[in-house]
């Protein structure tokens, strides 16, 4: 099936976008990365506004501009919020959290757009999300939950989950729109939301602005082709194919990664996770 070719071909760009995340994340100390993002995202802007001004579709309708908007919105809480939840909580849970977030457009995509959900796929879906927990579990370094961290936690849930439920929209009511405005009203208002916040910011310890800089460029490089494609795919594959494929298979891959580029041990729960991992995606796409 040539989407599902499309769909894996864009597995590579989720892992270099992570890897960017990572990176910063890991060397900003107290930032929380607003400049980072906001520079991301304007970077994002910029790469699309030679495709907007060429497009044939139309890109001043309702439809692309309150479907970006609401886009670019969660992108800017979701991209922010994680790292607070990293000092509420833990990184295994804010990232089970992220991933999850996949099981909102799969189910509304049952229940509202007639898409079908077997029993294997909803297996295949619940084994992807404990494979993302363990290839992504830590010790906790002895944090306390805080309340604070379980509400960021269904915050980062929701965020996620809406960003695709926003590109499911796109792809299946407002096909004859331009999902390249679309893709540039999400980040220019994820752009705008961010910045206002940038000069709030404790300066990064460990990474210079320039750092910072080539790191947003190949996330956004990254983001920009991936949220192209997956606006464009959501149309016509199914919910409970694309979206976990993609972040299943993108978490597998970033987590073998993360051995060879961040030196992380491959730990007995992150090899029963890889396993359980691959079988559920195997599950989803019988």
């Amino acid at each position: 099936m040539k989407e599902i070719a499309i769909i894996l071909a864009c597995v590579p760009l989720y892992v270099i976008n992570s890897f960017c995340d990572k990176y910063v994340s890991s060397k900003s100390g107290g930032a929380k990365g607003f400049f980072y993002n906001s520079v991301k995202f304007f970077i994002c802007a910029l790469i699309l506004v030679p495709f907007f001004v060429t497009d044939a579709a139309p890109r001043f309708e309702w439809g692309a501009i309150v479907c970006g908007a609401g886009c670019g919105i969660m992108y800017a809480v979701n991209k922010t919020i994680m790292l607070e939840g990293y000092e509420k909580s833990s990184v295994p849970f804010m990232s089970f959290c992220h991933a999850a977030g996949m099981i909102l457009p799969c189910v509304i995509g049952h229940f509202f757009w007639g898409e079908t959900m077997k029993f294997t796929a909803l297996c295949g879906m619940l084994l992807a999300v404990v494979s993302v927990v363990l290839l992504k579990g830590g010790k906790s370094a002895g944090k306390k939950w805080e309340s604070a961290g379980i509400i960021i936690g269904v915050v980062v849930f929701l965020m996620s989950g809406g960003v695709m439920i926003m590109q499911k929209f796109m792809g299946l009511y407002f096909t004859e729109q331009s999902v390249i405005a679309y893709n540039l009203y999400s980040f220019i208002v994820a752009f705008g939301s961010i910045a206002m916040f940038v000069n709030r910011e404790k300066p990064a310890e460990n990474i210079s602005k320039k750092n910072m800089i080539l790191c947003a460029a190949g996330s956004a490089v990254s983001l920009c082709v991936i949220s192209l494609v997956m606006t464009q795919m959501s149309g016509v594959v199914p919910s409970v194919i694309m979206f976990p494929l993609f972040n299943g298979l993108g978490i597998i891959a970033v987590s073998l990664g993360s051995m060879l580029v961040f030196k992380e041990k491959m730990t007995p729960s992150k090899i029963i996770g890889l396993f359980m991992g691959v079988i559920g995606l195997c599950l989803i796409n019988l």
